[in-house]
């Protein structure tokens, strides 16, 4: 497995504190061709701790932001941020349908065509950009590597929706397990093929 090290943060994106890892946690980066990085770089004038340890880019291209030993402020409690490491997904999350130009259309603005999204209504929206099958293959490895290093158990939650009382999980899981306002991942996610195949050799 490759990962790319050219988006490595300096240390004013993240806190050299070490601390027991017990879950990864997956989310989106809500945006595409890296801009989410730029925007970690110009926030707060370049102290914006709300980052991610790694980026899988949406051809499935793995990305280390910092070593993930370290956290970031990419939650709001202080617990989470101290056991889990996040890995975020590039993809723009829910559309919207144009129907006068029969497309699709982020929340930023970007066009996609009926081939790009999964029709399924849930948190308030009816149209998800997909993963690309490239980003869930690296997920998988990815996750596989970090699980082993950090002794963290190599099994995932098997849907998207939220959980209550995950104050003890340990494993993978996703941040719409976390909190009901939270969409991702999104139903666009293979959830039975990512369960599947972590762990296997």
């Amino acid at each position: 497995m490759v990962i790319n090290e050219s988006k490595l943060l300096s240390n004013n994106h993240y806190f050299e504190i070490e601390s027991i890892k017990k879950q990864i946690v997956f989310g989106n980066t809500f945006n595409h061709d890296m801009k989410h990085v730029i925007g970690w770089l110009h926030r707060y004038n370049g102290n914006y701790k709300k980052t991610a340890a790694f980026t899988i880019g949406n051809d499935g291209e793995i990305f280390k932001h910092f070593d993930p030993k370290y956290q970031s402020e990419y939650f709001n409690s202080l617990e989470l941020n101290n056991k889990s490491i996040v890995i975020l997904l590039e993809n723009d999350g829910w559309l919207m349908k144009n129907e006068r130009e029969n497309n699709f259309l982020s929340w930023l603005g970007y066009i996609y065509n009926e081939e790009d999204v999964v029709n399924k209504k849930w948190r308030g929206y009816n149209h998800w950009l997909r993963y690309n099958d490239n980003q869930i293959k690296s997920a998988i490895e990815l996750s596989n590597m970090l699980c082993q290093e950090f002794f963290i158990p190599s099994t995932a939650i098997t849907h998207n929706t939220k959980i209550e009382a995950l104050e003890d999980y340990t494993g993978i899981l996703y941040k719409s397990n976390l909190e009901k306002h939270y969409t991702d991942l999104s139903p666009a996610f293979d959830f039975d093929y990512f369960t599947n195949n972590i762990n296997i050799k």
